[in-house]
């Protein structure tokens, strides 16, 4: 199938699709049991209101959602099946039911600058970060719970023990704040010490028994065991570290590193460095994919996916991006890559197992982010 030919198809199947569905339809039809929000990606616009929906069975464009703001974030909660947005600057957010089309406004006391969704998909974080305020909200009822109040400034949120618990990075604090979600205040501190500096970013592996958290110089990445309630490894990652991208199963910690263009895998199970792999500039995120055979990682700089083979830790070749990549999603089967292009405006379908381009799907409205409800890897 030649990129032309994958192109036409998937403009003209989207062109039919919405053309031929009634109005009040949504995606599932009129019949619940249908409907598997998992099926589907969702692309919301940086200056629309406006969210494209693609059948990702099918990579056809099937449907448009309307979120009610210009969103900076929006999430996805695979079980209440809704997608939550901010503009990041107002003290509301907007929730919309994906398969009713149906959307509420919950007005907030503070401005919704960042979402942070629970591992159960029910609890919504959204935070001031720098008034240090959290407000929690319930998307069963779609209603505000509570105000967390009073904690320093924030650089990172993030549900913990079946949302029992929030943790939080913040100036000042020399380890990780623990937030009683029932209670809504800050309890006691988590210590991070040896590590040097303070927290700026946090993460946790798939199965949820370990946090992974990236001090400020970058230098060290600490791996707590939740269960031990303990450091169980220190992990060297550079000083121009980008983030911390455990793999779909919890087999490998991915590191990207943009000052010496490098990725560092671990292997999780024994916390021991594998391999320092040459990469890319300017590298905005890593996909494992195919049952964690393969991982992708973008660089907008050189507007390519560098693809890297993880079963034999080797880099595999990468492909030319038709334009400057922005966050994307892998599907819940591990199958495909979504990727948005924002110049041109477009989504960008990688097959996991040929890795190659599969399809490039035009969109009206450039993209914010490509979401994908219980994607592959998806662990904060």
């Amino acid at each position: 199938m030649t990129r032309a030919f994958s192109r036409r198809r998937a403009l003209a199947f989207g062109a039919v699709a919405l053309a031929a569905r009634p109005a009040a339809a949504r995606l599932a039809g009129t019949d619940p049991a249908l409907f598997d929000i998992r099926r589907y990606v969702f692309v919301p616009g940086v200056a629309t209101p406006t969210t494209t929906i693609i059948d990702a069975d099918t990579d056809r464009i099937v449907d448009v959602l309307t979120l009610g703001v210009i969103p900076r974030q929006v999430l996805v909660s695979r079980e209440r099946a809704k997608l939550v947005a901010t503009d990041g600057q107002s003290p509301r957010i907007s929730v919309v039911d994906v398969f009713t089309g149906e959307s509420v406004t919950i007005d907030l006391p503070l401005p919704a600058r960042t979402l942070s969704l629970g591992v159960t998909g029910r609890l919504l974080a959204a935070a001031d970060p720098a008034a240090g305020q959290i407000a929690l909200i319930d998307l069963n009822e779609d209603r505000l719970l509570s105000v967390v109040t009073g904690l320093p400034p924030l650089r990172d949120v993030m549900f913990a023990e079946q949302d029992t618990m929030i943790f939080v990075a913040a100036e000042g604090m020399a380890g990780i704040g623990v937030v009683d979600v029932a209670n809504a205040r800050l309890t006691h501190e988590i210590s991070t010490q040896p590590l040097h500096g303070g927290i700026t970013a946090l993460a946790r592996t798939p199965n949820g028994r370990r946090l992974l958290v990236q001090p400020q110089d970058g230098g060290q990445i600490g791996v707590f065991d939740l269960e031990e309630g303990r450091l169980a490894a220190r992990l060297a990652s550079g000083a121009g570290a980008t983030g911390i991208f455990p793999s779909g199963t919890g087999t490998y910690l991915l590191v990207p590193n943009n000052t010496a263009a490098t990725l560092t895998i671990f292997r999780a199970e024994r916390l021991e460095e594998s391999a320092v792999l040459k990469a890319a500039a300017d590298m905005n995120g890593v996909y494992s994919a195919w049952l964690d055979s393969v991982a992708f990682v973008p660089s907008r700089a050189a507007r390519k996916l560098l693809i890297f083979d993880l079963d034999t830790l080797r880099p595999a070749g990468a492909i030319g991006l038709p334009g400057t990549p922005l966050r994307g999603a892998v599907t819940a089967d591990s199958r495909k890559l979504y990727l948005p292009i924002s110049d041109p405006a477009s989504i960008v379908v990688v097959d996991g197992a040929t890795r190659r381009i599969t399809a490039i799907l035009d969109l009206s409205h450039a993209p914010l982010t490509a979401l994908i409800a219980g994607g592959w890897g998806i662990c904060h």
